[in-house]
């Protein structure tokens, strides 16, 4: 897909295909909301996310249209994925290998930055976009509806983190 601000974009999502699986709820989600079902935290495996990929790099190639990005978003929350680190690792080798002059991006929420596989990951990507939409909780529990326990002071600490301060 075609994006404005990141031009000729490869999506890939992480999460299980029947359903949204995230760490909010947000009133504007265009994925709806999360729905607990069977199948509803069968993630796409390590494996098939590294052969799909290559396979569509190696015929974007081909066809003469090479992704400027591969965006990693889907229907929900990316970094909730367990093997998330690994996934960029490989991502980031068959970006080398494929198409060297594609930027690696992560569309996030932020809430699993405070796992340190996460930050380690997302240090290694081209371009993370991290949303925090309010500074204030009230705000965040009312727009983005947190699956658990929230706390704006807790995320921009994580934030922090993540930018090497600690």
């Amino acid at each position: 897909m075609h994006s404005r601000r990141l031009g000729l974009s490869l999506g890939v999502n992480l999460l299980p295909t029947q359903s949204k699986l995230c760490s909010f709820d947000c009133i504007y989600c265009e994925c709806g909301w999360n729905a607990e079902h069977p199948g509803a935290r069968r993630f796409n495996s390590r494996e098939d996310v590294r052969t799909m990929l290559g396979a569509t790099l190696r015929q974007m190639v081909s066809e003469g249209t090479p992704p400027d990005v591969i965006t990693f978003a889907g229907n929900g929350e990316p970094t909730m994925h367990p093997d998330f680190e690994a996934i960029i690792d490989d991502t980031i080798v068959l970006r080398d290998e494929i198409c060297p002059s594609a930027r690696i991006s992560v569309l996030s929420n932020a809430t699993q930055i405070g796992r340190e596989s996460v930050r380690r990951a997302l240090r290694r990507v081209d371009n993370n976009i991290l949303k925090l939409d309010s500074a204030f909780d009230d705000t965040v529990r009312l727009i983005n509806n947190p699956c658990g326990t929230y706390s704006v002071a807790e995320v921009v600490k994580n934030m922090k983190l993540f930018d090497g301060v600690s």
